[in-house]
């Protein structure tokens, strides 16, 4: 087992002077790695407590918790010609975006290259940087409050390792992406990555729900409103979503034909957590005629038989071409694609390209 070689301690850096200089001295770079901690226990929205930058000579420790320092970052993470390495990016955007307003582009995603590689499951950033370069992390200190300070050294060392080793990373990664003549597909993800980032609230919810199939049109028709109010109470009270109206008593309400009070009363309760005020509110909701826009919903309905027969032909397909490339069928085509495709004869907007080419669909 190999252990890391010691690295240059990392800068704390807690003024607006010294987060300009270092993302002025960054931008001289080609890269940068990249990565965030945040605390998402209480909000909608995740609260920013820490940015770790590092450029090949230098680690920083970013406290965006000091009043205008994180602007200072903003320059850097959208600078074009700089490109962020970052690990399991999804998250790490979100918060940048809302906490910096600047989401960082163009991206390098270590776990997307290592699944176009050939990793079979999209690897954390401990085993990769285990099986690439054969350096063993702890993690001890993956739950902590961030928003706390002073930090402490073992926080800091936990902070610093989540960028010393992206570089490196990057260089393997990317060396076995252009041999396999698969680099376009890596900045084809990574845009998505960013597109999806960009992308406001969900106007559909109800179709991430598993089994919304079951549901008549009307009753999800019903859902959809409930959970359009949820997200917009959530966001506008910065809470989770969950604590506005969780998923199994938005279903439950919004299957009850004409309910009374007390069934809705019922229906809010049968968790454990009784809120009147919340049933009140459902029952306000679900008395509402139906808008326009509610009665235009696309619904999911369930596979016909040759729905089915064609989504198991189009993963049979998949499956045969990724075993050729030597990646996971499930990299190539999820499954949500392969019921897309066997519905509308098209695979979803945000899967197109390299992997139209590859099945020829």
């Amino acid at each position: 087992m190999s252990v890391p070689n010691p690295a240059p301690a990392p800068a704390w850096i807690a003024s607006c002077d010294a987060a300009q200089a270092y993302a002025q001295g960054a931008l001289n770079h080609t890269t940068v790695a990249l990565d965030t901690e945040f605390i998402r226990t209480q909000t909608y929205h995740a609260e920013l407590g820490l940015v770790q930058l590092a450029t090949p000579e230098a680690i920083a420790l970013v406290d965006p918790l000091v009043a205008g320092v994180g602007a200072m970052l903003v320059p850097l993470l959208g600078a074009p010609g700089v490109l962020k390495i970052v690990h399991s990016a999804s998250e790490d955007l979100e918060v940048l975006g809302h906490a910096l307003g600047q989401i960082p582009e163009p991206l390098f995603d270590t776990q997307i290259a290592a699944v176009l590689c050939g990793y079979e499951l999209p690897p954390s950033y401990q085993k990769l940087v285990q099986a690439e370069l054969g350096i063993a992390l702890d993690k001890h200190a993956t739950r902590t409050d961030w928003l706390k300070r002073p930090l402490d050294a073992e926080q800091l060392r936990y902070a610093a390792e989540d960028v010393e080793h992206l570089h490196p990373l990057h260089a393997r990664l990317s060396r076995q992406l252009a041999e396999l003549g698969r680099s376009e597909w890596l900045v084809e993800d990574c845009a998505r990555a960013v597109a999806k980032a960009r992308a406001p609230v969900d106007p559909l919810p109800h179709l991430k729900m598993r089994s919304i199939e079951r549901l008549s049109p009307v009753q999800q028709q019903r859902l959809w409103r409930l959970l359009v109010w949820r997200d917009h109470e959530a966001l506008q009270r910065n809470r989770p979503k969950r604590w506005i109206l969780d998923n199994p008593v938005a279903i439950r309400a919004a299957v009850l034909e004409n309910p009374t009070r007390a069934q809705l009363e019922a229906a809010v309760a049968a968790d454990g957590k009784p809120s009147p005020r919340l049933a009140q509110k459902l029952e306000a909701l679900l008395q509402e005629p139906a808008s326009a826009d509610e009665r235009a919903i696309p619904l999911q309905t369930q596979q016909t038989e040759a729905e089915k027969q064609r989504a198991k032909s189009v993963r049979d397909l998949a499956a045969s071409h990724a075993e050729r490339l030597g990646i996971s069928p499930e990299t190539l085509l999820p499954r949500r694609a392969s019921d897309h495709w066997a519905r509308y004869d098209a695979l979803p907007e945000d899967l197109r390209g390299w992997r139209v080419q590859v099945l020829g669909l």
